[in-house]
């Protein structure tokens, strides 16, 4: 009976020991999810931040932005990647906040190319 006891705490304390910890991707996304771009851009333009956001994969994918205008847009107001966005898929939760990062950039760029012509 002991044996079974220790056999059975040891399963227990083994399979916490097991679980995964956070995949960091996720954690800097998460933000996300109670965000709002419209605000926020509103609140960047109030403070004069015009950069539009870029996603970060292969190469730099500015939501909202036609490849041809990429580097103009670039170079006049700049560009804030979306830390968390990559060319790889973690997991699922990864590509759901991934895919609402695209949504989000693309709200956000909307606004703020009304302030940042080119």
């Amino acid at each position: 009976m002991k044996l079974f006891v220790l056999i059975s705490f040891l399963l227990i304390a083994m399979t916490g020991c097991a679980s995964t910890p956070k995949d960091p991707y996720v954690q800097k996304l998460q933000w996300l999810d109670a965000a709002d771009p419209q605000t926020d851009a509103q609140e960047a333009i109030k403070k004069g931040d015009l950069r539009l956001l870029g996603l970060a994969g292969r190469s730099v994918n500015i939501p909202g932005v036609i490849k041809e205008e990429t580097l103009k847009y670039e170079m006049k107001c700049g560009v804030q990647l979306i830390d968390g966005v990559s060319d790889v898929v973690r997991s699922d939760e990864h590509l759901r906040l991934m895919q609402k990062a695209r949504s989000y950039a693309l709200s956000y760029n909307a606004i703020i190319k009304t302030q940042c012509h080119i």
